[in-house]
């Protein structure tokens, strides 16, 4: 069942790009981006299971972040990928002081639905602070080389691909090994890495070669 919900929110993920770029505007894109990022912030407390695997359920909408940083450098002009970086930023810096101030409202009487919330985030403050800084730093490294490639002429694609499966590697390691490091082990921790870089990369590549042909596609004016 979980390869099934996993499969389904990719498709989600790359069907709203795609609705987005055939019939609306980079101002939809904006909104889009925030809904990803705290999608992707939210779903980064949750491990799931999928052939035998641990899988942080994140990655499936912060991949879907970084193709949108791709899109907006091939599509509109310079400056808007860092307008873009700074929305995505700020969206998830502002959920993660609410999730965090939350946890610090006395719960009343009987009421167990916030004594799980508050162990929940209180449990996983790695992932809270982790998660922002990594995701940030992501885009910002990402957002230059993106630009530096949009200058070459021969294989971008390839060269586009090879470069965001090594930013990956620092953004996964970041968030991932120190989160569970200090969560879990070390040991395991680096397992949940490896796992999750592997997964993240295919994800990644698969968005990147769909938003290519998307650029193919014809807006609906």
């Amino acid at each position: 069942m979980s390869i099934v919900i996993f499969l389904l929110l990719i498709c989600i993920c790359l069907g709203l790009i795609y609705i987005v770029h055939r019939y609306f505007d980079k101002h939809e894109f904006y909104i889009l981006a925030i809904i990803y990022s705290v999608l992707s912030f939210i779903m980064s407390f949750k491990l799931v299971n999928i052939f035998g695997i641990d899988i942080n359920l994140g990655i499936i909408f912060s991949s879907g972040l970084l193709v949108i940083l791709y899109y907006f450098v091939n599509r509109y002009g310079k400056g808007e990928d860092k307008k873009l970086i700074t929305t995505i930023g700020v969206s998830t810096i502002l959920l993660g002081i609410i999730l965090l101030l939350n946890t610090f409202i006395v719960p009343s009487l009987g009421d167990k639905n916030s004594i799980i919330y508050q162990e929940l985030i209180l449990n996983n403050l790695p992932i809270l602070i982790l998660y922002p800084i990594s995701l940030i730093g992501t885009l910002l490294f990402s957002s230059y080389t993106f630009n530096e490639l949009k200058k070459e002429n021969g294989k971008r694609l390839i060269k586009t691909i090879l470069t965001v499966v090594g930013i990956l590697f620092a953004d996964v390691f970041v968030f991932i090994y120190f989160s569970y490091a200090f969560i879990i082990r070390f040991d395991t921790s680096m397992m949940i890495t490896l796992s999750n870089y592997l997964v993240k990369s295919i994800v990644t590549i698969i968005y990147l070669l769909v938003v290519n042909k998307m650029f193919e596609v014809k807006k609906v004016k």
